[in-house]
């Protein structure tokens, strides 16, 4: 921090440094978006100094989990209006088209077959897995790949005098708009999960249960996309598969594997 006016991030891990440069791209193709930090300075350049660095705005305020419940719902759709503006415009970045469902294929196969060295599942529940497999080709093909945050939830958004500001862009890739969706959709389910432990007490689903509502309202495009919620269920799989694999002591992670599985294989 200098002076409350910039902060000056230098990534002093090596093995950190793509998802640093990963941050630094982010910023430089979201350049006019006045709802994320500006950046100031940046360098991949180890002839200054041995590490990767940047120089961005210090984002004054607090994280939306300290004061999400406080909020009327008036406020609330007002700050949602604000981050479909600014998913707008980091998604009109776009990125070249690649193979989305080989992608989460290559994510899903070994988890899975690390599930059956396990013996995580029953055999029912390893048929149920399975079908959830073979409705990849059914759900997922995507044609449009652009830039998205991929780790969009309340403690990464910042609020000050009623403006946000998004911050760490650390995991963002070109993918479908709707993976946008993944983290943010589970968040409002489960808004425990990605709060830290000062702010999980003021977590309740109540409070986050119109969100959904409020992003179909300004910014349809990412509602209205065909089988959307099929797709979020087989994030959901992948998501929570991966968290059982490592830790298959905690069962209500495979609970929560086995309730999206079945949304994925549903009717409806």
């Amino acid at each position: 921090d200098v002076d409350n006016k910039f902060i000056i991030k230098i990534c002093t891990n090596i093995h950190n440094e793509e998802n640093f440069k990963k941050e630094i791209e982010f910023y430089k193709s979201n350049i006019n978006n006045d709802l994320i930090p500006k950046l100031y300075y940046s360098s991949t350049d180890k002839k200054e100094i041995p590490y990767f660095y940047e120089i961005i705005e210090n984002v004054e305020g607090v994280t939306l989990y300290n004061v999400w419940h406080t909020f009327s719902e008036e406020q609330r759709e007002d700050v949602i209006r604000q981050v479909c503006d600014a998913m707008k415009i980091m998604h009109s970045n776009k990125g070249k088209s690649y193979n989305w469902m080989e992608y989460l294929k290559n994510i899903f196969i070994p988890l899975f077959e690390q599930a059956k060295e396990k013996k995580i599942f029953d055999d029912e529940q390893i048929n149920l897995l399975e079908n959830v497999y073979r409705c990849f080709e059914q759900y997922l093909e995507s044609n449009e790949f652009v830039l998205i945050h991929n780790d969009l939830h309340f403690d990464n958004i910042f609020i000050n005098d009623g403006k946000i500001k998004i911050i760490d862009f650390e995991r963002s890739i070109y993918a479908p708009k709707d993976f946008e969706l993944d983290i943010l959709y589970r968040m409002i389910r489960k808004p425990w999960k990605f709060a830290s432990e000062e702010t999980e007490e003021y977590t309740n689903e109540k409070d986050y249960s119109n969100i959904m509502t409020y992003i179909e309202k300004y910014y349809p495009e990412l509602i209205n996309i065909d089988n959307l919620y099929k797709r979020l269920a087989i994030y959901d799989v992948i998501y929570f598969l991966e968290q059982y694999v490592e830790h298959p002591e905690y069962e209500d992670l495979k609970e929560d594997v086995l309730v999206a599985a079945n949304i994925v294989i549903s009717n409806n």
